[in-house]
């Protein structure tokens, strides 16, 4: 059981480091708007409303795979 909790745990770490590194930074959006480049910020893209999405659950998946595997490592001593 704990192996299968560290694996979820392993693998949402990963996956959450991967959809931060694939989402856009506030810099280059407020950099691009100033600049006046047509990256389309000012309309709700669904890339970066699923990647927020995504990485919101992601991190809940992962804080609560890390809670639970402690507390089996900690009862299994």
């Amino acid at each position: 059981m704990l192996a299968v909790v560290v694996g979820i745990c392993l693998v949402s770490g990963i996956a959450l480091i991967v959809v931060v590194c694939l989402q856009t930074s506030k810099a280059e959006s407020f950099s691009a708007a100033m600049g006046g480049a047509d990256t389309g910020q000012f309309r709700k893209g669904t890339r970066e409303e699923l990647l927020a999405r995504l990485s919101k659950y992601l991190a809940i998946t992962w804080i609560v795979a890390s809670v639970v595997s402690a507390v089996l490592w900690y009862h299994g001593q």
